[in-house]
């Protein structure tokens, strides 16, 4: 995995060097595109060198508390999304505008679903 991370960062390193010196926007956008993809690629491949982290606790959580966390994370999500914003205010570059976008939207994307969670979980106790 090391041999892949290696190469991958040297392509994102020539990556960057060929987009500034491109004369075409249009050639521009599509080294902007791999150089996305590239770099997605290096931060899955930081995820799998991550120790395993075990998801079964072994334990249940009474309902309030996991109404109470889920009501945690979305506040947080809350303030993430209000961070975004000024990100998207000082953002310099299209590739800039278009990575917050998408971070913003995933972020709406997870605390709707966060909320529609909580609802479920209130109705299905009362």
């Amino acid at each position: 995995m090391d041999k892949i991370r290696s190469e991958e960062l040297h392509h994102l390193v020539e990556l960057m060097k060929l987009k500034s010196a491109v004369k075409s926007d249009y050639i521009a956008e599509f080294v902007d595109g791999i150089i996305r993809e590239t770099y997605l690629r290096l931060r899955l491949l930081d995820v799998l060198s991550l120790p395993e982290i075990s998801l079964n606790t072994g334990e249940s959580k009474p309902l309030e508390e996991v109404i109470k966390t889920l009501e945690d994370m979305c506040q947080r999500y809350e303030e993430h999304l209000a961070e975004i914003k000024k990100l998207r205010e000082r953002a310099k570059t299209p590739l800039e505008l278009e990575i917050i976008a998408s971070l913003e939207k995933s972020l709406e994307r997870s605390h709707i679903t966060t909320r529609m969670l909580i609802n479920a979980l209130t109705e299905s106790r009362g």
